[in-house]
């Protein structure tokens, strides 16, 4: 995926408009559940993006893209020695701690220091395609924290990047939306997004997440490189 433009550019609808009506109750619980993320060497950083908060392992962490990590000059490795901050919905910033992440699948689960009385994301599990119209990629705004949504339909896509643990979606997003969740109009999450100019937003559904963050809780710390993806795939993707 081409990373084009910059962390800073906002997409569809801000908060209390349009797409954020018609989530009605569940909207708020969104609200609350969804961060901006940035990583920094020293005093430069290096990326931002979205995360939201989610159950793990009886304690709650963030949830997000491994691009929050990504060494930009070697896309198998991670940036040594990164610090990260993590804007809470109500625009306190907290100390973020990388905890478990995959390269391969691009996702990795940050902890926060000192967060109290969160709410945790809606999960939907299972995606009906049959009872499923619209939905909305979600992203918050690093800069002044404000929350975003753009709707748009599940799309089929055939070319590079397909594979049967991605589906692609109508939403059209920015950088600022990568590791944000994808929801149903009933407010449940079912994807976290990634970003592509080219064929709309691709995201990892949440039956595929699952079994990644089951790999996460059984290793105390797991890299999945192209090393060892072969045992990683037999073990929870074919099984």
């Amino acid at each position: 995926m081409t990373l084009v433009n910059t962390y800073e550019e906002v997409f569809g609808d801000l908060w209390d408009k349009s797409v954020w009506r018609e989530l009605g109750k569940k909207a708020s619980i969104i609200n609350r559940s969804v961060v901006a993320l940035a990583s920094f060497n020293g005093e430069k950083m290096v990326f931002a993006c979205t995360g939201f908060f989610i159950q793990w392992n009886g304690s709650i962490a963030v949830l997000t893209s491994a691009s929050l990590v990504r060494n930009p000059g070697d896309e198998n490795k991670i940036v040594e020695n990164l610090t990260i901050e993590v804007l809470l919905p109500d625009k306190q910033q907290r100390k973020g701690k990388l905890e478990h992440y995959s390269l391969h699948y691009n996702v990795a689960l940050v902890s926060v220091q000192g967060i109290r009385d969160l709410r945790t994301a809606d999960i939907q599990a299972q995606l009906d395609y049959g009872n499923l119209s619209r939905v909305a990629a979600v992203g918050r705004y690093l800069r002044s924290g404000a929350l975003m949504a753009a709707s748009g339909d599940l799309v089929s896509w055939s070319g590079r990047l397909d594979c049967k643990f991605i589906v692609h979606s109508s939403c059209k997003i920015t950088k600022a939306g990568i590791g944000g969740p994808l929801v149903n109009m009933g407010g449940n999450i079912i994807g976290m997004n990634f970003y592509s100019e080219k064929i709309g937003t691709p995201f990892l559904l949440w039956k595929e997440i699952d079994k990644i963050l089951s790999y996460f809780e059984e290793k105390r710390y797991i890299y999945i490189s192209f090393l060892n993806i072969e045992e990683f795939i037999s073990r929870f993707f074919l099984g």
